[in-house]
């Protein structure tokens, strides 16, 4: 009785491996293998500019499509991979720096996996006791308000990452360098029963449903299937969303949550609509409440989750890249240089509101660097003033703009907001030449000026000022990151102050 008591327990458990449990391998790299060989000798020697044909493994998630989720929908994983082959087989980057496609071309090979009702269970029961309230949201589509609960995805982000490791049968916390393996890129597409996610409904007992029958539903139950409240995601308190990128190598896409907008609500590109995400309430009922027809909107909510997952393709997967050739460098020197025009204090000690955490940067510059490279952080504060073509750069960089502002007087106020120009101060900087770099080097460590320069080179140094502009509106800082300098051409992340 005991052991039959132990085995009906481990039966319960979910993401449970037990033996002869089919096991995941990168199938677009052990099974092209010869292919890869023959594109390469193809690309070397036929004239013709034909990129070079890079397999590309994206396995898609299934979670709640095997008529255990939200609207008991179905979906055929099979027809789903089918169709991502013939429609999306291809996929070019392009670069940010040229404008041009790149010489490599994705040919992708997809897996749709499904995942299973315990796991399906197991997922719901963690995003259930999750969800905090935070008061109500307006329906985007009929302008009813709804309970509104939100969601931290960084405490549900361990509950995927272990149903990640148990699809792939990958160790969690491990690269893979450590492991001597290709990681796999996942897209969790995922579909809850809000119903018995219901934070206000403590009345059902997830852990039975485990693996007991999830029964269907009736009519009336399909149209009380968006259960009257509103759920979304956000990431270490960023925006709400129901797409997150995870710290590891998935997405997570959940059908049921939000819907969320972004953006201006007259612009198209670039922003999010309560449209802009596949849901299928919209799809079940086209019209309102009408007679549902689940069995007949396969070949729509096909189309419109494969035209998702290759748009998370190609912004996430496999972005366009900024830079068309990047230099491997073993050394890598990251000065961080602050100019002031006060004493009030130095932004680089702690225990200021607008202090600069120098470690923290260095921590996150090592996350970015390949295996074998050596990465320095040095930093230094200089007076403003005693750098006039910078004072000029700034000087230059000044802008104002007026605003007309109602006050509670009824009547309306111009206010005049003083600001720098980022765009024009990068021009400025570029023009201007200073001698930074090797005095920060020979203070912060006299060892770094003959390690990375030679003598006759840091006599005739300057520094060149280009990147990307941050403000901070609550300080009178402002961090103009440049880039990192290595071997002997010399790139600084400057810091102003004032």
């Amino acid at each position: 009785a005991v052991a039959a008591a132990a085995s009906a327990a481990a039966r319960r458990e979910a993401f449970r491996r037990d033996p002869g449990h089919e096991h995941w391998h990168h199938g677009a790299f052990h099974d092209v293998e010869e292919s890869v060989r023959a594109d390469v000798r193809r690309m070397l020697h036929t004239r013709a500019e034909v990129p070079f044909q890079v397999p590309l493994e994206v396995n898609v998630v299934l979670i709640g499509f095997n008529g255990d989720g939200g609207y008991r929908y179905p979906l055929d994983g099979h027809k789903l991979e089918q169709f991502l082959k013939m429609s999306f087989p291809l996929h070019r980057p392009s670069c940010f720096e040229t404008g041009e496609p790149i010489d490599i071309e994705h040919h992708i090979m997809y897996n749709v996996i499904a995942a299973g009702q315990p796991e399906l269970i197991s997922l719901e029961k963690s995003l259930k006791e999750a969800m905090v309230s935070a008061g109500t949201a307006r329906e985007s589509e009929y302008g009813r308000e709804f309970p509104l609960f939100e969601v931290e995805a960084t405490v549900v982000e361990p509950i995927f990452e272990r149903l990640y490791s148990f699809i792939f049968d990958m160790e969690p916390g491990r690269s893979a360098t450590e492991m001597d393996r290709p990681v796999p890129v996942a897209i969790f597409v995922v579909n809850f029963d809000k119903v018995r996610m219901d934070p206000r409904n403590k009345g059902v007992d997830l852990d039975s449903l485990m693996y007991s029958k999830i029964n269907g539903l009736t009519e009336q139950e399909l149209k009380k299937q968006e259960a009257d409240y509103i759920y979304r995601y956000r990431y270490n308190g960023g925006g709400a969303t129901q797409v997150w990128l995870s710290s590891g190598r998935f997405v997570v896409i959940d059908l049921s949550a939000g819907p969320c907008t972004y953006g201006k609500i007259e612009s198209e590109e670039g922003s999010v609509s309560y449209r802009s995400m596949p849901r299928l309430s919209n799809i079940i009922f086209p019209r309102g409440l009408a007679a549902p027809s689940a069995s007949s909107t396969q070949d729509i909510f096909v189309g419109q989750l494969a035209g998702l997952i290759s748009t998370t393709i190609e912004h996430v997967i496999a972005p366009d890249i900024r830079f068309e050739t990047v230099d491997m460098t073993l050394r890598l020197l990251v000065p961080i240089i602050v100019l002031q025009n006060h004493n009030r204090y130095n932004i680089l000690q702690a225990g200021h509101n607008n202090s600069i955490d120098v470690k923290a940067i260095e921590r996150e510059v090592k996350k970015m660097v390949h295996a074998g490279q050596e990465v320095i952080v040095i930093s230094g504060s200089h007076a403003l003033h005693e750098h006039e073509k910078l004072a000029v750069a700034v000087s230059k960089a000044m802008r104002s703009h007026s605003l007309h502002e109602t006050k509670s007087d009824g009547r309306f106020h111009v206010r005049t907001k003083t600001y720098l120009d980022g765009a024009i101060l990068k021009e400025e900087m570029e023009r201007s030449a200073d001698v930074l770099s090797a005095g920060l080097l020979e203070v912060s460590d006299p060892s770094l000026s003959s390690r990375f320069f030679l003598k006759q080179v840091c006599n005739i140094c300057c520094m060149k000022y280009t990147g990307i502009l941050r403000q901070f509106h609550e300080s009178q800082y402002l961090f103009f990151i440049t880039g990192v300098i290595y071997e002997k051409q010399f790139l600084s992340t400057t810091a102003l102050d004032g």
